[in-house]
């Protein structure tokens, strides 16, 4: 008996479905390959990750921002799992992070116990090319240095920039620029364990759920490095900042603030929401109460002139009351002593202003709550000696009645009368430092804040309480009492070297 084949019809319907079969099963085959090569590129950082937490433990690192590893050296090769480059980020506020390539795949991640990014290897070049080709920025601000209005004028790439606060609870129509400006843009609020000295969490990772509470440790706000130019020329004032370093400019490291004024008590103060602020102590007393939280901690200090060239750039305007809100600045006289808790602001997030500008609730700029009104806050580093401002950059060396060693004088003398502001010192080699020389304005002309002062020993605190009404904002200064000051119309706030 003949044995039958296949006819051209059954084997052209075998390929058919084999082809059919192959369709269908290759992309599935494909995807579990590919999940597979995401999966140890994923696991190779994850160990790499707990490496690179050993060998800092092991080396004593310093938390430098951008302190690279070599994750191609053998000193972070574990298992054979090798990345084709990467590098090893130690952030200063506790951070560790990772960026590496393996093969068509690059993978960031940021703690060990958060979900990495994956993107392809040439997404990720392209955004490390664009970091490093970012083009400088020069945002700027003038003002004649004897006008009698409170506006500056914006110049270079500020020019046409708007910048408005949130004054009530509707943010319909309110315009700022600047939240996409480095390094305005970069100003974050996060939380701090001081006992194992890392980040636990950043409020853009998750806003909604964010805890201000103090629950994951203190609550800070990060302000990035940036590079900044104070002159006069020409009988103007000039105040310009940049993304990159430009000759002619100061560096302005990195640094933290508390978001909320200090509570607490003598074994523990903390910067969280939804309690009274911390008063009736001394300069001294806040500055040891700050430095047991570790050494990186102090009370607010010369950072401060800081956070006023980062308000007045992006606002262009000395009346902070004007554009922020007014503060708890205006309670009735009749029920004087009185501060509100802190957290009114935490609906805000990262935006400034103020959810009611009836004056007798908080304002906030930019993760800075109560900045002034509520209550007077110290400020350290600074003594003054017959109006005379002596000024120390190193925390670890601040001490109340020094005008040796690190206190260098400031090449002007600070009016020796009190009033409304008409004028700020300028000090070509301290160029940060403005304290007020001349007196003989209005709450609404020149810089419509306050200013107190007196001769002999004294000690510097800022920003009003409530009581002071249009008297407050970012330049009312209080230069006129000795270290022994307390009361309880006045506190601190910390303040974190990175």
């Amino acid at each position: 008996m003949k044995k039958k084949g296949f006819t051209l019809i059954e084997l052209l319907a075998v390929i058919v479905i084999l082809a059919i079969i192959a369709l269908i099963t290759t992309p599935m085959i494909m995807g579990v390959i590919e999940d597979a090569r995401k999966g140890a590129a994923i696991q190779s950082v994850n160990g790499l990750l707990e490496a690179g937490e050993q060998y800092q433990a092991e080396t004593m690192l310093d938390g430098v921002r951008e302190t690279e590893i070599d994750l191609t050296s053998n000193t972070l090769n574990i298992k054979g799992s090798k990345p084709d480059s990467g590098e090893l980020i130690y952030d200063s506020l506790g951070n560790m992070s990772i960026i590496a390539k393996y093969g068509k795949y690059c993978v960031e991640k940021k703690f060990l116990d958060e979900e990495p990014t994956i993107v392809t290897r040439e997404e990720c070049e392209m955004k490390a090319s664009e970091k490093a080709n970012q083009t400088t920025k020069i945002y700027g601000i003038k003002r004649a240095i004897d006008s009698t209005q409170t506006i500056w004028e914006r110049t270079d790439d500020g020019i046409n920039l708007t910048a408005q606060a949130q004054i009530g609870t509707d943010a319909t129509n309110v315009t700022n620029n600047f939240d996409e400006i480095y390094p305005w843009s970069d100003i974050e609020t996060y939380t701090y364990d001081v006992e194992k000295k890392e980040v636990t969490s950043w409020y853009n990772d998750n806003p909604e759920g964010f805890q201000f509470d103090g629950s994951k440790g203190e609550v800070l706000t990060y302000i990035p490095t940036f590079y900044y130019k104070r002159y006069q020329e020409d009988g103007y004032e000039y105040i310009l900042i940049s993304n990159k370093n430009i000759e002619g400019y100061t560096r302005s490291d990195e640094f933290s603030i508390g978001r909320y004024t200090m509570s607490g008590d003598s074994n523990a103060v903390h910067s969280k929401s939804g309690v009274e602020p911390l008063t009736n102590k001394t300069i001294t007393q806040f500055r040891d109460y700050a430095r047991k939280l570790g050494s990186e901690f102090s009370q607010l200090d010369y950072h401060y002139f800081i956070i006023q060239l980062l308000y007045l750039v992006e606002y262009a305007d000395y009346d902070s009351q004007a554009k922020l809100g007014k503060g708890n600045t205006y309670y009735p006289t009749d029920k004087i002593f009185y501060s509100v808790e802190s957290g009114g602001c935490d609906t805000l997030g990262m935006k400034s202003g103020t959810l009611n500008n009836d004056g007798y609730h908080s304002i906030i700029y930019r993760g800075m709550e109560d900045i002034y009104g509520n209550i007077w806050q110290f400020v350290d580093g600074i003594n003054f000696k017959d109006n005379v401002t002596y000024i120390c950059y190193e925390p670890s060396q601040y001490q109340s009645n020094k005008f040796d060693g690190c206190y260098q004088p400031i090449g002007y003398k600070n009016s020796t009368v009190a009033g409304w502001v008409t004028k700020l010192g300028y000090d070509v080699n301290h160029p940060l430092i403005s304290f007020p020389t001349e007196i003989g304005g209005s709450n609404s002309t020149y810089i419509p804040d306050n200013y107190l002062q007196n001769s002999g020993n004294r000690i510097a605190f800022v920003g009003g309480d409530w009581i002071h009404t249009t008297n407050d904002g970012l330049w009312y200064w209080a230069c006129g009492n000795d270290l022994s000051f307390t009361g309880i119309h006045i506190g601190a706030r910390l303040i974190k070297i990175n």
